[in-house]
C-alpha cells in the first residue's frame, strides 16, 4: 500500500499535512493499519457476494430491528 493509499484509507488525504502524519507512523502502526485495510476489503467483498467470509472475523447481521 502506498503512502497516499494509506492516507486515503485513514481519511486524512485531504489534509496537506498527511505526508508528515504517515511518515511518523511506526512500522508496527503501519502494519496494523494495512492489515485493517485487508480485513475491511475482505468483509466488503464477502458482503457484496464476491468473496468468501474472512476467517476469524465475526460479521453481525442487521441491527435495525422493528418491534
Amino acid at each position: 500500500m502506498t503512502d497516499h493509499d494509506l492516507a486515503e484509507f485513514l481519511g486524512i488525504a485531504g489534509d496537506p499535512r498527511w505526508p508528515h502524519a504517515i511518515a511518523r507512523l511506526t512500522p508496527q502502526q503501519r502494519a496494523t493499519y494495512e492489515r485493517l485495510n485487508e480485513v475491511y476489503t475482505a468483509i466488503n467483498l464477502y458482503e457484496s457476494g464476491l468473496g468468501p467470509k474472512p476467517i476469524g472475523v465475526i460479521i453481525c447481521g442487521d441491527h435495525d430491528t422493528h418491534r
